[in-house]
């Protein structure tokens, strides 16, 4: 049977306090969590009659071998959930975590696991330095503070809208740049070709140009 969200919580809670604090009393426990005594004692009836914990109100509360199962894959789910939008997506700690805990009871392990495949291969497989290197450049916009909703990639620019180069991203060699665009050029999208790997270009002064969708994919564009 699939616990609630709530006495999930619970768990997760009773497992950091005794790993932080060596034992977790029900005081303790609605401090973490921010709730009334009565509400705790009434979770705490629950997970001991499903077998999850051993309580006794004189005595800190305790995982039973069940409980401490369900409490890792508690925080395992929140940890990789954490670590994917804190260092994928480049949100801040706190943000991060507190998404985490919104979700984390939402997925299964299948689910998880996906996640942890998806964060290992960009932050350990050197062929995703490219993708690491586009990301860190788009979290860099959102997180400047400035509206980034009309900040987009070349690539990317919706068709005939005309743009401002904005800044030529880092895993753009210069001999890649054939065209030399750089930060203010104006720019204007045209095609893509049906197999997606070439685009048309309007540039300044009415040229027309035809440049490879792996150029213009790490051209920053503002319209």
């Amino acid at each position: 049977m699939r616990l609630s969200e709530s006495l999930e919580d619970y768990l997760e809670v009773i497992a950091l306090l005794i790993a932080s604090e060596g034992h977790a009393h029900t005081k303790e426990i609605a401090e973490r969590m921010g709730v009334k005594m009565p509400s705790v004692t009434g979770a705490l009836r629950q997970l001991k009659q499903l077998g999850y914990i051993d309580y006794n109100t004189h005595y800190p509360v305790t995982l039973t071998p069940e409980g401490q199962s369900i409490a890792d894959k508690v925080l395992l789910r929140h940890e990789v959930l954490k670590k994917f939008f804190s260092e994928i997506l480049g949100l801040l700690p706190d943000k991060a975590s507190e998404t985490a805990c919104r979700i984390e009871h939402a997925v299964d392990e299948d689910t998880i696991n996906r996640f942890m495949i998806f964060s290992e291969a960009i932050e350990k497989r050197s062929d995703a330095k490219k993708l690491q290197i586009y990301l860190s450049e788009a979290v860099e916009y959102l997180n400047s503070g400035s509206d980034s909703s009309n900040i987009c990639v070349l690539s990317e620019l919706p068709r005939g809208k005309k743009g401002i180069v904005e800044a030529i991203g880092r895993n753009l060699t210069a001999e890649e740049n054939e065209l030399k665009l750089k930060a203010g050029d104006k720019v204007t999208l045209q095609k893509i070709s049906l197999d997606k790997s070439s685009c048309t270009v309007d540039i300044e002064d009415g040229v027309r140009i035809t440049l490879p969708c792996s150029t213009a994919e790490n051209i920053w564009i503002k319209y």
